[in-house]
């Protein structure tokens, strides 16, 4: 049994779906599939806002590449990760960040599975700035099979 605390992610989450897609679904999705990482793993995701800017330009470069509902389909989550790290993937937020988004695009991507198209997964720059924007979530999906003693009891 594991006593050593596990390492902590914080992730900016950016995710391109096709129409119709259920984001707080999705982010219920994103956070299950994190138990398939390399090492134990578990996750809480919340569903942010695009800021408006943000928004904005995406539609702008999604209409000069054919694409006009780009910015529509856009889905922003805020996922706080625990795990125990390994040899395969060590306690390092660019490892982890690079680790779920091939996680996620492997296991979810296309209509058939989430309407998942495109995700694109960055460690937070800040973990004050992570946590303002978290506080704005919509909703929080939670890992359903966490391996036990991951998630704190105070999140």
């Amino acid at each position: 049994m594991e006593t050593s605390a596990p390492a902590e992610a914080l992730l900016l989450v950016t995710v391109n779906t096709v129409p119709g897609t259920n984001p707080d679904r999705l982010g219920q999705q994103l956070a299950d599939a994190v138990v398939h990482l390399p090492v134990p793993a578990a996750a809480v995701i919340g569903t942010g806002e695009v800021p408006a800017d943000v928004r904005e330009r995406t539609r702008e470069l999604a209409e000069r590449q054919g694409m006009a509902d780009g910015a529509a389909d856009l889905v922003m989550y805020f996922a706080r990760l625990w795990l125990r790290p390994g040899p395969a993937l060590p306690a390092h937020s660019t490892e982890i960040a690079i680790a779920c988004r091939r996680l996620w695009e492997e296991r979810l991507r296309g209509a058939d599975r989430s309407g998942l198209t495109q995700v694109t997964c960055l460690p937070a720059p800040s973990p004050d700035g992570w946590f303002r924007g978290a506080r704005t979530c919509t909703s929080l999906a939670t890992t359903v099979n966490a391996p036990t003693g991951l998630i704190p009891d105070a999140v």
